[in-house]
């Protein structure tokens, strides 16, 4: 979530991806329950919410012709907000300042946001799918093989503090012990650099969230996705641990999923990415 999966100065905290805790232990291991009657007792009726997206991210998150937010990371946050009775205001900010402002009240809600362990003890992180990331390259370029060794030697670019780099490192790490290239890890502000470095050949492939994968090669012949598939994990939005309510969002989260209509489906549908829906939303899913 990607936090991407996961944008510029403009992007997704992109990530795009965070959640509310209402109180410091809030955020507890514990399943969310689907509620009826969320709106009447919601810490965020009447309320509008700044959250965090970046723009460039689709089919997660960006801006359509007429300047409108959308993208299924949107879609679902907004219908998580109606549920509470709030409104979101979407706002951009780069990837890596979205935890930041979070903890420091800057802005409410956090879009695009893989569940870590290390990210829970920062901030609370309401999940709404499951996916993981694998790697885009030019079409032009040789595949890369299932196995992870595949990686050593690559020059990778990603956005700055994303969550597929600890693997990567890790895994550059056997590198150099099995006698093997270390990776490259090139960082980079947004999605459109990394994938533009990728192109221009300053980069050999640049990690592809798997909810958004089919999307990219469809809009862009040019480039295709190959590669082991890493870090597949919890993907969501983040809220404060002080004054986030995650628990209020998760109630919210699983009306939609469990909606009679098939809300939380279809949207998945509309962007192609049925295959990441989850069944539960759970707060801090990550063990």
């Amino acid at each position: 979530m990607r936090v991407h999966r996961a944008g510029p100065t403009a992007a997704l905290i992109t990530a795009i991806g965070i959640l509310l805790t209402g109180c410091a232990d809030s955020g507890s291991d514990g399943a969310a329950t689907a509620a009826t009657g969320t709106k009447g007792s919601s810490p965020f009726a009447g309320k509008t919410l700044t959250v965090v997206v970046q723009p460039d991210w689709k089919p997660l998150m960006w801006k359509n012709g007429k300047g409108e937010e959308t993208g299924y990371f949107y879609d679902l946050v907004n219908e998580a907000a109606k549920r509470l009775g709030a409104k979101v205001d979407p706002v951009n900010a780069e990837f890596s300042a979205i935890i930041p402002s979070l903890q420091s009240g800057r802005f409410d809600v956090g879009v695009g946001t893989d569940a870590t362990v290390e990210r829970q003890q920062a901030v609370d992180i309401v999940p709404f799918l499951k996916a993981g990331y694998r790697f885009l390259v030019r079409k032009d370029a040789k595949d890369i093989g299932d196995d992870m060794d595949e990686l050593c030697g690559l020059r990778i670019a990603t956005l700055a503090g994303h969550s597929v780099i600890p693997p990567v490192k890790e895994q550059s790490k056997r590198c150099t012990e099995e006698g093997h290239k270390p990776i490259s890890l090139l960082s980079f502000p947004t999605l459109a650099a990394a994938q533009l470095a990728v192109k221009s050949s300053r980069a050999d492939a640049t990690d592809a969230y798997t909810g958004e994968a089919s999307w990219i090669v469809k809009a862009d012949p040019s480039m295709k996705i190959t590669g082991p598939e890493i870090n597949q994990n919890f993907s969501g939005f983040a809220v404060s641990k002080r004054t986030g309510h995650a628990d209020a969002w998760a109630r919210a989260v699983n009306e939609v999923i469990d909606d009679p209509s098939g809300i939380y489906r279809k949207i998945l549908d509309k962007y192609g990415v049925s295959g990441i829906a989850i069944d539960r939303s759970v707060v801090n899913p990550a063990k």
